[in-house]
């Protein structure tokens, strides 16, 4: 790593302790005096209500002030601020990876083993995993297997975001903000009481939109411009203090650009038709000629969850239903030339069904158990002019796909405390999962006016599939406390990833395969700690993983403009993955907040020959820097007539990635990032109102964030930058 990298930590160490707010740390005062202490977060990540100090697994989670320090604005922006989790898209479909683990394949067909729950509720289809935060309660993140309790059985890890519900006042807030680009954006929310503690709605909206941080040389546009907006109503019905009813409602809005990027040519520094980037080493400029391509969605769903407190038992269900519709247009060559134009269309349905029954006689024994079932009916369709502009070689490509997932799982768990300090926890579930596939995939002439029109070519025949799996999985987990808040613990969790279907074949039969089921077994030892009188705070994990048949997405260049690449979806033998994640907080003095997270990952392929790409033995995985590490420092000071300054400084360090199997340099970030960011609010001490400037990426760091192999075919490699320099003021109000 970088000189100044360990400068940089070394110097926020010294100050005190530092970590990511990894339990939505926020500083609270304490009822009777007046030191600061670290606020804790109560979290569900084993299905009950519990202080994520007392949860003997690694998770990370933010609170609503943590959020709204950090500035998040939808889904993808957690990856920077916990350690081992990384997010990118590419063709407008959300890549997650948690230690290592994730779905790197840019089609939206293939099913990831990291999940994305809302509000208890798996958000199975891709397109309705990129969601705009706000007026959030809470986000967790689980790391590791979730063989156990969660929906869809996944080995990498799940990301649960909760809304904040309508409690017995009317109250609300309003937040507005502008910024670069044009960037405009208004949040609202509020609590209205039709029944004195019984029958209540909070409402909360948001809509946010710029101009885009890219200017199109093609024709002077500003580009990747925003335009978002989403609305949520959650009613909660209390007929008496057993029973609670939430019913939520919500609509999402997507009408952005596609996110583009820059042609890196490597014939003499152009591609195949010589276009050569006209200003390659400045990623502020794109050049393509698709001026309406486009990253369009639209989302709804509704669910309801029903809780029945029993005396000493708990039952839980929740109904849920969600549709989803996606329309991306991307210019994937990069250019004014047409050689790579396509477009992306999803459209797709979930209902799902979950009971729950827990037990908490206050006794030793805690228990719940469980029955999960989900069907899900997905299509998706690949269209556009590949080679359109190379004479006598275009091909109008229109490939359809069908995926019908039918799920069903029954589960359990159970704790027992065998000492005042000592428990053991045992869980267990089986899930069956079925998948229907069709696929499809032609050439039609005359679409996209190419010639000769009329004529439709199959390359790959409407073939279906059909094939169920099932498995056992679940996790054992010791604790043990020792004094009054600290504890250890050990970990040994399996979990799988069913089987599934390559759909996003194009041009050879022999590349729709089906995969079997990946397995993941975790080794964890953890430590969790809070000294100091609730000063400082420390949460680290060191893992270890047997992962075996991983699914393993390749993309490698074909050997004819006839079959010009080549996608597959296979089982790799195994990767070995072992690594670290350290969360520390601190507040050394009063009205200050120090954090720093870490995540160390030794990732990669065992024993791994792939039919398609050779021998990867050893080659690092996707998605799986070596280090990432991120650090925060923020200082409240009084000043005269009761006003309240509150400077906040963030710090985020990325290591190289990879963004395929092969591990090629030109395939990845091409190094190390680092960024920047920064806050300044100033606020009444007695007052519900915040004003505040904010700046994200100081210095204007240009880091890659996604690239693609296309340089045996066209000659040139997609390549995809973060975001830039932006800065925003932004205003709050509570009432």
């Amino acid at each position: 790593m970088h000189k100044h990298l360990y400068s940089s930590v070394a110097a926020l160490a010294m100050a005190s302790a530092l970590t990511l707010p990894s339990a939505a740390q926020s500083a609270q005062t304490d009822e009777n005096a007046g030191p600061k202490r670290l606020q804790s977060v109560t979290v569900t990540a084993r299905k009950t209500s519990e202080d994520i100090q007392d949860v003997p697994l690694s998770v990370s989670a933010f609170d609503a002030q943590a959020l709204a320090d950090y500035g998040f604005t939808d889904s993808l922006a957690l990856d920077d601020q916990v350690p081992n989790l990384e997010i990118k898209t590419f063709g407008g479909n959300p890549n997650l990876f948690i230690r290592g683990v994730g779905n790197n394949d840019f089609n939206g067909t293939t099913v990831s083993p990291v999940s994305i729950y809302s509000d208890d509720v798996l958000q199975g289809m891709t397109g309705g995993q990129l969601m705009q935060m706000f007026d959030l309660e809470r986000v967790e993140v689980l790391r590791g297997p979730q063989g156990t309790l969660f929906g869809r059985n996944t080995t990498g890890g799940a990301i649960n975001f909760y809304s904040r519900k309508p409690g017995n006042t009317q109250e609300g807030y309003l937040r507005v903000g502008i910024g670069s680009y044009n960037a405009r954006e208004v949040e609202a929310a509020g609590t209205i009481v039709a029944i004195e503690d019984k029958l209540a709605t909070r409402i909360a909206g948001k809509m946010q939109a710029n101009d885009g941080d890219r200017r199109n040389l093609f024709d002077g546009s500003r580009a990747n411009a925003a335009d978002l907006a989403a609305v949520r109503a959650i009613t909660r019905y209390t007929p008496n203090d057993d029973v609670e009813v939430l019913w939520n409602l919500h609509f999402g809005r997507d009408r952005s650009d596609y996110h583009q990027g820059k042609s890196v040519g490597v014939i003499n520094g152009g591609n195949v038709l010589g276009y050569v980037d006209p200003v390659p080493g400045d990623a502020k400029y794109i050049n393509v000629n698709r001026t309406d391509n486009r990253h369009h969605a639209d989302t709804w769903g509704t669910n309801v969850a029903v809780t029945w407190d029993i005396g000493d038992y708990t039952l839980k269900s929740v109904t849920a239903y969600e549709d989803v519709e996606t329309d991306y247009l991307g210019d994937i060559d990069q250019s004014p030339q047409s050689l790579d134009e396509l477009r992306f269309q999803q459209d797709g349905e979930q209902i799902s069904q979950e009971f729950n029954l827990s037990y908490d006689g206050g006794g030793d024994l805690t228990w719940i158990s469980g029955l999960f079932a989900l069907k899900e009916d997905f299509g998706y369709r690949t269209s556009g002019p590949l080679f359109g502009d190379v004479p006598g070689a275009a091909l109008p490509l229109d490939a359809h796909s069908q995926r019908d997932t039918k799920t069903y799982a029954v589960f359990g768990e159970a704790t027992y405390q065998l000492t005042d300090a000592f428990s053991l926890t045992g869980g267990l579930r089986y899930t069956y999962e079925e998948k229907d596939a069709t696929l499809d995939s032609l050439l039609t002439y005359g679409a996209f006016g190419t010639q000769p029109a009329g004529l439709t070519i199959p390359i790959i025949p409407e073939t279906s599939r059909s094939e169920s799996w099932d498995a056992w999985s679940g996790r054992i987990l010791a604790k043990y406390e020792f004094g009054a808040d600290s504890m250890v613990y050990g970990s040994v969790s399996r979990g799988f990833r069913s089987g599934g279907y390559n759909l996003g074949a194009f041009f050879d039969p022999n590349e729709f395969t089906t995969v079997d089921p990946e397995f993941l077994t975790s080794y964890e030892i953890g430590l969790k700690t809070t000294l100091l009188d609730d000063r400082f705070r420390a949460n680290m994990a060191v893992f270890m993983y047997d992962y075996t048949d991983l699914q393993v997405f390749t993309f490698t260049q074909g050997s004819s403009t006839a079959n010009p690449i080549v996608i597959a979806l296979e089982n790799a033998a195994d990767a070995e993955v072992s690594g670290f994640e350290g969360e520390f907080t601190a507040i050394p003095v009063d009205g200050m907040h120090l954090s720093l997270g870490i995540g160390y990952l030794d990732a990669s392929y065992e024993n791994y020959i792939s039919p398609i790409a050779g021998d990867l033995s050893g080659n690092r995985l996707p998605g799986a820097p070596e280090w990432n590490i991120n650090a925060s420092a923020q200082q409240e000071f009084a000043l005269p007539n009761g006003w309240v300054l509150t400077p906040r400084v963030e710090y985020v360090f990325v290591d190289q990635r990879y963004f395929d199997s092969n591990q090629l340099e030109a395939i990845s970030s091409r190094g190390s990032h680092e960024l920047v960011n920064a806050r300044l609010s100033l606020s009444p001490e007695t007052s519900d109102w915040e004003i505040a400037l904010w700046a994200k990426n100081i210095g204007d760091e240009q880091y890659i964030v996604d690239a693609a192999d296309l340089t045996a075919t066209i000659g040139f490699i997609p390549t995809y930058y973060g975001p830039r320099e932006s800065w925003g003021l932004e205003a709050r109000i509570e009432f």
